[in-house]
């Protein structure tokens, strides 16, 4: 019994004593924190130590008091430092002491707040024309290069935005300005202090991924060219590399940018590049490209809900099923004039005794073997009466030789296209007088 009762006071005085802990935590000062960005309300100057009695993870606020008052009040978590002793805080604020109450407006639309004082760091933010921002202090960091042998004028300053991205932003293209407490500028420079300008319009192109404009018209047809739709064709703004990039079937080229340009009403320049786009819509625009011949061109692109990943894998599939069929349908197939052909695994195939083909759909120097490809595609027409087109690359022939083809019961039909109408990759109407085959399987 007297153990139980020793263990119960035990108990008795933990929690006594918790409580009074308790108590004092929430009542008292949990560390000094320096403003980074001043607070008007409160006529409250960045660099200021104030202390701190509550953080609310849920609110997003600090709990903090002025110096010379009794009344506490809430700050966003970003407006001051993480709460320390009291003796750091002075010296952190010492540190921020010759950029006391300094402020800077961006004029550069997408001009880059980086991880490190280096131009190729990650890049953590992005900032709009007119945005305004906190400088801390300055450090010693890579030059920024405008050429080969010549350093672009400015200071590698440490700022954080108004949501609390902190990181290195290059001053040249900053204009900095002093602010009072109370929001005011120090020698009445409105224009530093107006609301920050948003381009919509801009900052949705940077954002969006794009594509050629064709790979709307093959999605609308559901005639997904793999040969021109690929998933790295388009038109890179860099939103994440820094690097535009314009990467199609006859054209790669890259070049880091420092910023984008508003030109004209919805047209941007893309800083030391040869790009600029014009924004048609949401979901549409061209992108002038000037070659080192000094001759422009035009590129149209598409931003897509589809995912091209997906429409590749899809069709990639549905190619593989369509050949497959024909396997199973044979994989043999005779024809008492045009010989025997047989559909091979892997796309190969064999055909035998085919000379009344020669010379005029094969040529004399093709071998009887090669592979086939399922590449093209039939006009709405064509295809009430046709499967598909079936392309055989033969051995030993430089060019390719294209079937319309049509699975039968008994076996299947091939149709010499080789004088065919075709659009881009689609067969859009037979040629006259074609030789036309069977085979029985």
């Amino acid at each position: 019994m007297k153990a139980l009762k020793k263990s119960f006071s035990s108990i008795l005085v933990f929690a006594v004593l918790s409580a009074c802990l308790f108590l004092t935590s929430c009542s008292g000062i949990m560390g000094y924190s320096v403003v980074l960005w001043n607070v008007p309300e409160q006529k409250l100057a960045d660099g200021t130590i104030v202390p701190v009695y509550i953080k609310s993870n849920v609110s997003h606020v600090y709990v903090i008091k002025l110096p010379d008052s009794k009344e506490k009040f809430e700050v966003p978590l970003w407006k001051i430092s993480e709460p320390a002793s009291k003796s750091k805080a002075k010296k952190l604020s010492a540190k921020y002491k010759s950029y006391e109450h300094t402020y800077a407006r961006c004029v550069l639309d997408g001009l880059p707040i980086r991880a490190d004082k280096v131009n190729t760091s990650k890049q953590v933010y992005r900032l709009r024309k007119d945005e305004v921002v906190r400088a801390l202090y300055e450090a010693e960091g890579q030059a920024v290069m405008t050429g080969k042998n010549s350093s672009m004028d400015g200071k590698w300053l440490r700022v954080i935005t108004k949501d609390g991205t902190l990181g290195w932003c290059f001053s040249y293209n900053l204009r900095l300005f002093k602010m009072n407490p109370d929001g005011t500028v120090q020698g009445g420079d409105a224009e530093s202090t107006a609301a920050v300008e948003t381009d919509a319009v801009m900052e949705k192109m940077i954002e969006t991924k794009w594509y050629p404009e064709s790979y709307s018209a093959m999605i609308k047809s559901g005639d997904i060219d793999l040969i021109n739709m690929q998933s790295s064709f388009g038109f890179d703004t860099g939103y994440e590399t820094e690097k535009v990039i314009l990467h199609l079937a006859d054209i790669d080229e890259e070049y880091p940018f420092t910023g984008v340009t508003k030109t004209d009403s919805n047209v941007y320049k893309f800083d030391d590049t040869p790009f600029q786009v014009t924004v048609r819509s949401d979901t549409y625009i061209v992108v002038q490209y000037t070659a080192e011949d000094g001759k422009p061109k035009s590129y149209n692109f598409v931003s897509l809900e589809a995912d091209v990943d997906q429409l590749i894998s899809d069709e990639t599939q549905r190619r593989t099923e369509a050949y497959t069929a024909l396997r199973v349908l044979g994989p043999d197939f005779k024809s008492s004039n045009y010989g025997t052909l047989t559909f091979e695994e892997s796309n190969s195939f064999t055909w035998r005794e085919y000379n009344l083909l020669v010379p005029s759909i094969v040529s004399k120097d093709a071998k009887g073997e090669g592979k086939i490809l399922i590449q093209y595609f039939l006009s709405n027409q064509l295809k009430k009466d046709w499967d598909g087109v079936l392309t055989f690359n033969f051995d030993g022939m430089n060019s390719e030789v294209n079937f319309l083809y049509k699975c039968e019961k008994n076996g299947l039909r091939l149709e010499d296209a080789t004088h065919a109408e075709m659009k881009g990759s689609t067969i859009v109407s037979r040629a006259s007088n074609s030789l036309v085959m069977f085979f029985a399987n």
